[in-house]
């Protein structure tokens, strides 16, 4: 099954958190009887009733605190977390603990949003898991509260899976809480096997928010949380689209609504749609730190929206346009302050080099000086150097391909021989990925190294492109939500490239259609394919 981006995250923050937590400390806390026995809550006498108004998207949920205000913003924290907003739900639970430092359910969403925020949130992260701690053993503790405490130490201490049933028993008491199925639905999910066949975790996700969305068919979180199940679906079906766009439509102001839709569109092929929906996604980004004084590297989801929008014009054949609006996400400066933030991780490991990856992808590959002149510069002192990686990834895989152009095969047989060397090297980055933050993005430039060198070799041997490529194409994954794909093209469309210049216009057509089932529409395969229908006539 594949691993979702956000269990990768789960699985590079437990160490941390384990440790924040306490250690040893937990054992008292971990056998309350909560986790055995739990029974309807019984709030404090007194605590006020939440505003009758609620923001779109807002759903309504009873919790221990002395401030209507601080119920309203740890609610609306909630649904931020849902939606893949953290850095957004870790502002409104910080904000809730201004006016109440005792609200338990602030603390756990403050620790929930900066379970992958990197070393300069720790000390909010263990300052709120040994406050929460705290607070889940007063005896006046409502007993959901508690509960939620408990799922989240069992989050942390032994992972998604164990979490479940914590998270399901939750479910099962509080029938009426908004947000506990859609966080047992996101530990639930498992994804899609080789052959495309959701996982059991994947098909009870899905059931389990069909039965919120009969309920409450206008809930804007269990709408996102619907589409996203299908994310990574071999095919993304017509109602995965609206239902997307009825996530919009609860809330027209949530910028991982916009940023959803964008990701459902491009994968069925709609570029210029996906692109419309990035771009409201950046604007309501830039609206957020300009109304909240956040800096660009607090904001990862406007990087992810940008990169995603320069890829979808690069499949629907606009490079300049790509070009430029990838152009505009490198050029954004580094903030010395925010190195291991999760807008800086992006800038570093995918913004840098997206300029000169779009470029290398282009059929008609441009001039080599234009290349070098987008390609990224040293990085600066202090901030993660395993992603420089990613940067002589992508040079040794320039050299090559400039190599091939010219005739050389020694110089193509030299840059494979240094990027094998380099992804070597990087294999053996598995703990600093994980000091730094940064598995997925490790991960993602392994990948990349893997498909870049199928592609050299093939270009080595150009008679057996087949063989050299049948691994990548094997092993390309589809698009997640977070990220576009590492590069911007099927790996089918190489292969079916390598047929067209061997005068092989059959298996050229042939390739092309199987890639257009990975990328619909991608406008250099279509352009191959009319390419091997117009010379096999």
């Amino acid at each position: 099954m594949n691993a979702s981006f956000r269990h990768v995250l789960l699985a590079a923050a437990m160490a941390g958190f384990c440790s924040a937590a306490g250690g040893g400390e937990h054992g008292y806390w971990m056998s309350s009887p909560s986790l055995n026995g739990w029974r309807e809550a019984v709030f404090r006498a007194g605590v006020p009733a939440q505003p009758a108004v609620l923001p779109p998207g807002v759903e309504p949920m009873m919790m221990g605190s002395s401030s209507p205000a601080a119920q309203m913003l740890v609610l609306e924290g909630m649904t931020h977390l849902l939606t893949f907003g953290d850095m957004r739900a870790f502002r409104k639970f910080d904000a809730a603990l201004r006016l109440d430092p005792d609200c338990l359910m602030a603390h756990w969403g403050r620790c929930m949003s900066l379970m992958g925020a990197g070393p300069a949130f720790q000390d909010q992260r263990v300052h709120s898991m040994k406050r929460m701690k705290e607070l889940a053993l007063r005896p006046d503790c409502p007993e959901q509260e508690r509960a939620y405490a408990d799922a989240l130490a069992v989050l942390l201490m032994n992972g998604p899976v164990k979490a479940q049933e914590a998270w399901k028993t939750i479910c099962s008491t509080w029938k009426r809480d908004p947000y506990a199925p859609l966080f047992y639905a996101m530990l639930l999910r498992d994804g899609f096997d080789g052959q495309g066949n959701p996982g059991e975790g994947q098909k009870e996700a899905v059931r389990v928010v069909d039965a919120v969305l009969k309920e409450r068919p206008g809930s804007q979180a269990a709408l996102f949380m619907r589409a996203l199940l299908e994310e990574v679906a071999p095919v993304i079906s017509p109602e995965t689209v609206e239902t997307a766009r009825k996530a919009v439509a609860a809330n027209p102001f949530s910028a991982s609504a916009h940023h959803l839709l964008g990701h459902c569109l491009f994968r069925t092929g709609d570029y210029e749609g996906a692109c419309a929906a990035f771009k409201d996604s950046e604007n309501l980004c830039l609206a957020w730190e300009k109304a909240e004084n956040v800096p660009p590297a607090l904001d990862d989801a406007w990087f992810r929206s940008i990169l995603y929008r320069a890829v979808s014009e690069f499949c629907a054949g606009h490079y300049r346009q790509a070009n430029a609006v990838a152009a505009r996400a490198a050029s954004v400066p580094l903030d010395k302050k925010h190195p291991l933030a999760p807008g800086t991780l992006l800038q570093i490991w995918e913004a840098r080099t997206l300029p000169a990856r779009l470029m290398l992808g282009r059929p008609d590959l441009p001039a080599q000086a234009l290349v070098l002149k987008a390609s990224p510069g040293p990085l600066p002192k202090g901030f993660p150097d395993l992603s420089n990686g990613m940067a002589a990834v992508v040079t040794q895989y320039m050299g090559a391909c400039y190599s091939a152009r010219q005739g050389r095969p020694g110089a193509v047989a030299s840059a494979f021989d240094k990027l094998s060397g380099v992804l070597r090297l990087l294999m053996d980055g598995a703990d600093a990925a994980r000091r730094q933050m940064s598995v997925s993005y490790w991960a993602r430039c392994l990948q990349m190294g893997s498909l870049y060198s199928s592609e050299i070799r093939s270009l080595m041997f150009p008679g057996s492109a087949s063989v050299w490529m049948s691994e990548a194409i094997g092993s390309q994954r589809f698009s997640s939500l977070l990220l576009p794909p590492v590069v911007p093209y099927p790996a089918e469309w190489k292969l079916a490239r390598a047929y067209l210049k061997a005068g092989k216009y059959r298996e050229c057509a042939d390739m092309c259609e199987q890639a257009l089932k990975r990328f619909p529409n991608h406008a250099g395969v279509l352009d191959t394919l009319k390419q091997a229908r117009a010379a096999g006539k």
